[in-house]
């Protein structure tokens, strides 16, 4: 007999999004964050990550939250796991999850979280959602985090919101945020035009920007390749190119694959 047996969570559900459900984790319901992180980090899960989470959640109360912790716990069972909150938590959780007391605009403390736990694979904000502290926290823990790896921003609609120090005629810091990170991208491109412009010394390692519902996520990686205009061949992606080209060209010789590398040698 089945009669009093609990009911199940509905199949269909990713598995992310029914360790939200079953943790109490409000990724799930009130936001719609759990789909996009299971697609972003699914091919992740078996993996010995490190993982940062900027806000625990309880506000106040320090024995209250850690929903989302308990949930990445399962989620990634072999990742090292660490929650930071402006407010003191108590809380039983699983031995991989470090919880710490700080502020996600204190340099010092973050520069501290990274050097005793980085570097990290994935950086989720979801603390204060303050504009000028998103930025903040940005500036400080790129640089701790891997290279491949994702910095995750949550509900960067409060960017819009005045009462959370948004602007809903610019968004403020975080808009701000998203197009440095553009303009970072391109790069190379914006140097043609620019020979003067002078970039953060992050932009070589902003390999792509990806924008969702509420959601930012910026991958650190290689970004070091030309613009079509500034095609040198000292650089690396450029010679390799040129290289597989005239392989290319030997391989099946055509006048597409000819005039094709022909191209690139000649911006070359």
């Amino acid at each position: 007999m089945t009669r009093n047996a609990a009911p199940s969570l509905d199949p269909a559900l990713d598995p992310l999004t029914q360790l939200a459900i079953r943790h109490g984790c409000d990724k799930w319901g009130l936001h719609f964050y759990t789909r996009v992180y299971h697609e972003l980090f699914g091919h992740l899960r078996q993996n010995p990550l490190r993982m940062l989470e900027i806000g625990i959640g309880g506000f106040e109360f320090p024995t209250l939250g850690g929903a989302s912790l308990r949930m990445w716990a399962e989620y990634f069972p072999a990742a090292r796991i660490v929650g930071i909150d402006i407010v003191e938590k108590r809380l039983d959780l699983d031995p991989r999850i470090t919880v710490l007391q700080g502020s996600q605009d204190d340099p010092a403390f973050l520069a501290g979280v990274a050097a005793a736990h980085g570097p990290f694979d994935i950086i989720i904000d979801d603390g204060s959602h303050i504009p000028q502290h998103v930025l903040a926290s940005v500036n400080d823990l790129f640089p701790a985090l891997a290279d491949g790896g994702l910095y995750v921003i949550e509900d960067v609609q409060t960017c819009f919101w005045p009462d959370r120090g948004g602007a809903p005629e610019n968004g403020a810091e975080t808009m701000f945020l998203a197009r440095s990170v553009l303009e970072s991208l391109h790069h190379t491109e914006i140097l043609v035009a620019q020979p003067e412009r002078v970039f953060p010394e992050i932009t070589s390692q902003i390999k792509s920007f990806r924008a969702f519902h509420n959601i930012f996520v910026i991958e650190k990686g290689d970004n070091t390749e030309p613009s079509s205009h500034a095609f040198n061949p000292d650089n690396p992606h450029a010679r390799r190119a040129l290289v597989t080209l005239e392989q290319g060209m030997r391989a099946a010789p055509s006048p597409d694959t000819y005039g094709n590398y022909l191209n690139a040698l000649r911006a070359a």
